[in-house]
């Protein structure tokens, strides 16, 4: 038994020995004897709380003890647990392996000088550490990942704060984890390619998977690699190609090289590493690359051609596989997420589907309210399917639902814009669908799902976004880059999505 336990049983003992002296007391008192209990009971009642408890001022003296030693108990307690926590906080705290005293003696002020883009640096302090600026504009511009972060929380108290909250009553936290339909929080930085505007009208911008930078092309055959960071966008690397408009422009999966698509009978593949650029002549055939796209392992190459055929490529040998044939033009190219099968619109109403294992069309349906394709992309899930139409009409298709109809009818069909699509493209979680005519300027639309409703606050600046060609997404939704045909390319942060 416990301490407490001995003493409850000792008070107890102690009401007894009391309450059997009172009883003999009463009966001395009155000449009576005790010969039977029921009688003694009769004679004289005590208070059953008193026989339990004892008296009042020993309940209280019990009382106190016991407070005293419960909260001394928790007190050694908790300064052990603090002390354990700080100590694998310290053990896992990583130290650095060497210091630099430069890093904490340079101050900005050393470094800064105002340029033709930054202006003066009135605003910055330039008694601050150089480190210190460094580190806080690095963090900001790719912040911690989730999976590097530590949790110390004990789950047995977030278990206890959850029943709490159920049980009191309180409202739950709303859900941030998903776009909301209602309105769109961006803000528009700097122009991406504010270095140097040398890409002309602007054709191709692909994000780099691998690092915080992208790559813009134009039809003055100059391809840019720019760093993000939404202040000054520096120019780390430029590609001129001589009499050679690119047209298109797409990294393969690695990031590691671009292949640059033009009119003429020739392209390029540049190594982004050793800075070569290699060039291949069209097989026999083919006349041109203005439009084509790679696959997602990285293996093919689908090329749009003349007279409605579809040409395959190897993207490592750059040799021609095989030639699919349809009965109108080619105007966009997708790959399904395995690799599997190509999507091709047409200048019809048609939309094929072509099958790489077996060699030939899979499937074909009738794109609903469409005369002439000219946009298309799949979600990265493959569970959305957009084409967009010269007639201004892009619709969404469950792609599932697609792969079993003839005829399918679109989830929604979006006639927010009136002249032709020029691009439509998913991000990353296929919650938003950018969409965008050339034709005139500020002609771009987002759209939420699975609401399949258009955000009303986007876009607000429509005096400078001039006409849009082609709109991309970064890898994991962070940034909006949209082209247009005046050399620019506009930049938005889009705030629900933390990292690039």
């Amino acid at each position: 038994m416990s301490d407490s336990e001995n003493e409850s049983i000792k008070d107890l003992l102690d009401c007894v020995e009391e309450y059997e002296n009172l009883i003999r007391e009463k009966l001395k008192d009155d000449g009576k004897e005790p010969t039977a209990v029921a009688k003694i009971e009769d004679d004289l009642e005590i208070p059953m709380e008193k026989v339990i408890f004892g008296n009042r001022e020993e309940l209280l003296k019990n009382f106190a003890v016991a407070v005293g030693e419960y909260k001394k108990v928790k007190s050694e307690k908790e300064a052990a647990s603090d002390g354990e926590d700080d100590t694998v906080t310290e053990s896992r705290k990583r130290k650095p392996a060497w210091t630099d005293t430069d890093d904490t003696d340079i101050k900005l002020g050393e470094v800064k000088r105002p340029t033709r883009f930054s202006g003066p640096q009135d605003h910055i302090r330039k008694d601050k550490a150089y480190k210190e600026y460094l580190t806080t504009r690095y963090v900001r511009t790719v912040p911690q990942p989730k999976w590097a972060e530590r949790d110390f929380k004990n789950e047995d108290e977030d278990a206890e704060d959850e029943a709490l909250l159920q049980t009191v009553g309180f409202v739950a936290k709303p859900d941030t984890t998903n776009l909301r339909p209602t309105h769109l929080e961006y803000k528009r930085l700097k122009d991406l390619n504010r270095a140097s505007y040398a890409e002309g009208s602007v054709t191709s911008i692909q994000f780099i998977p691998k690092s915080t930078a992208a790559l813009v092309a134009g039809t003055t055959g100059i391809s840019t690699i720019y760093s993000i960071d939404g202040a000054k966008n520096e120019k780390l690397h430029s590609m001129h190609f001589q009499k050679f408009p690119i047209l298109c422009a797409r990294l393969k999966p690695c990031g590691t090289k671009a292949i640059f698509g033009s009119s003429k009978r020739y392209y390029y593949v540049y190594d982004l590493l050793t800075a070569r650029e290699m060039r291949y002549k069209l097989p026999k055939g083919v006349t041109a690359m203005r439009n084509f796209r790679i696959s997602p392992c990285g293996r093919y190459m689908a090329v749009a051609g003349i007279f409605g055929n579809m040409h395959l490529f190897d993207a490592c040998s750059q040799e021609l596989i095989h030639s699919f044939k349809q009965n109108d033009a080619v105007s966009s190219i997708c790959f399904t997420a395995d690799s599997k099968n190509i999507i091709c619109n047409s200048l019809s109403s048609k939309v094929n589907i072509f099958s790489l294992t077996k060699r030939r069309l899979a499937h074909s349906f009738v794109d609903d309210g469409c005369l002439n394709g000219s946009a298309m992309d799949l979600s990265l899930d493959q569970r959305l399917l957009a084409t967009g139409s010269m007639e201004g009409v892009v619709n969404v298709y469950d792609f599932q639902k697609v792969q079993l109809s003839a005829s399918p009818k679109p989830e929604k069909a979006f006639l927010n814009l009136r002249t032709s699509i020029s691009d439509v493209k998913f991000n990353h979680t296929a919650e938003a669908l950018a969409m965008t005519s050339v034709k005139v300027p500020a002609a771009l639309k987002i759209a939420h799902f699975p609401s399949a409703t258009v955000f009303a606050n986007f876009p607000v600046m429509k005096g400078d976004i001039g006409k849009i060609g082609v709109v991309e997404f970064s890898p994991n939704s962070a940034y909006l880059a949209l082209g247009s045909i005046n050399k620019t390319v506009n930049l938005l942060r889009l705030k629900h999505y933390k990292y690039y």
